[in-house]
């Protein structure tokens, strides 16, 4: 580790540094709430270490390519939840490790499909949350290496550029991060099963009905629903059906019930942890 960190924060420090200072300065003017931040020494140190173990730990599984992984990004406690996003680590032809993932940036209602580093995708979570990776089994790694390698027709086709954070799991009007990794796989896993080919998300989530997908159960209340309706954008709650609506009770896709849908499916073939890096003063922000 010591002596593999230096050459690996000379690679990654000023891409990742200048990814982080041009995405946050691109959309500081037309998103106010979002600033410029610049990571301490310490929060740089934990990132790359956090990294590096990871991609260590993967390059040592045989014809392994393409894995599941879950950051703690926010707080999530209070609805016994302990990560927050989920995302593809692809490792492409030039043998880096890359995320695949949907994220809004800077918490607009709009998202993008993002490929980038995995010091990048960490972040400061490294400092304050064990990462979640999950092995696909070899037939799923097989159909989702060749979903997720560019130009990934199949895969952006299932994305929805309208976000929500609790998007509801069976409608198409928007879609949450973890919710495009899940009908990814889900339509990796259709066509194992017996080579449905899914192009669309009305069939994608009509496939995670008839395969009992079973969406995580959050309590919402009333002021925080009024608060969200009113004044954040990424929020909407207009596709929920209306019994939710009154009882505060949403249906969402989380990191807990992809993985959970995926391990029903017998699709996982193991669960690796890493160990996060801890940080002083640095914690998981609250949602």
């Amino acid at each position: 580790m010591d002596d593999a960190r230096p050459a690996l924060i000379n690679r990654l420090y000023p891409a990742v540094l200048c990814a982080a200072l041009l995405a946050s300065a691109g959309i500081a003017q037309a998103e106010p709430q979002c600033v410029e931040r610049y990571p301490t020494p310490a929060a740089l140190a934990s990132m790359f270490d956090v990294a590096l173990a990871t991609t260590e730990r993967l390059d040592a599984l045989e014809d392994v390519d393409v894995v599941l992984i879950a950051r703690g990004g926010q707080d999530l406690s209070k609805y016994g939840l302990r990560h927050s996003h989920v995302a593809f680590l692809l490792r492409e032809d030039d043998g880096q490790w890359r995320a695949v993932h949907l994220l809004n940036p800077c918490k607009t209602a709009d998202s993008q499909l993002f490929r980038e580093g995995v010091a990048t995708f960490i972040g400061e979570t490294s400092a304050h949350t064990d990462l979640r990776i999950g092995v696909p089994s070899p037939a799923l790694r097989t159909a989702l290496k060749a979903m997720l390698t560019k130009p990934a027709i199949q895969a952006r086709a299932l994305h929805e550029a309208r976000y929500s954070v609790v998007a509801y799991p069976f409608s198409t009007e928007y879609q949450n991060s973890n919710q495009w990794v899940l009908e990814v796989l889900a339509a990796a896993l259709a066509q194992i099963e017996d080579d449905t080919l899914i192009v669309n998300r009305t069939q994608v989530q009509a496939w995670l009905k008839q395969h009992q997908y079973r969406p995580s159960t959050l309590h919402i209340g009333v002021a925080k629903r009024l608060g969200a309706r009113f004044f954040v954008p990424n929020a909407a709650v207009t596709d929920h059906p209306a019994s939710e609506r009154i009882s505060g009770n949403y249906s969402v896709v989380t990191v807990e019930s992809v993985f959970d849908f995926v391990q029903q499916q017998k699709g996982l073939q193991m669960e690796l942890p890493i160990a996060h890096v801890p940080v002083q003063g640095i914690t998981a922000p609250k949602p």
